[in-house]
């Protein structure tokens, strides 16, 4: 992989951003309220019922990266003018 200059690292993280911000604001009116959460939980049940070990296994990480998730597209909510469910 080529060695990338701060500038140019710089400018794809702009871009993957950019990127983002376009798909949030096209997704966000579109998900109903709570579903993400209900979806996350119903995966959540349906693995622990595939391998009793796998809740715990996964559950710090995954807990993690959805309130990351969550946080980031609260962010992108408010800065789009969409309220964003409690």
């Amino acid at each position: 992989m080529p060695e990338m200059t701060i500038k140019e690292w710089a400018a794809a993280c702009r871009a993957d951003n950019e990127a983002e911000r376009e798909m949030l604001k096209q997704e966000l009116p579109r998900i109903p309220k709570g579903s993400g959460a209900l979806r996350y939980f119903r995966l959540c049940e349906f693995l622990s019922r595939l391998s009793p070990d796998a809740g715990q296994v996964f559950a710090d990480e995954r807990r993690r990266h959805y309130l990351d998730l969550e946080e980031r597209m609260r962010k992108a909510a408010k800065r789009l003018g969409y309220d964003f469910p409690n």
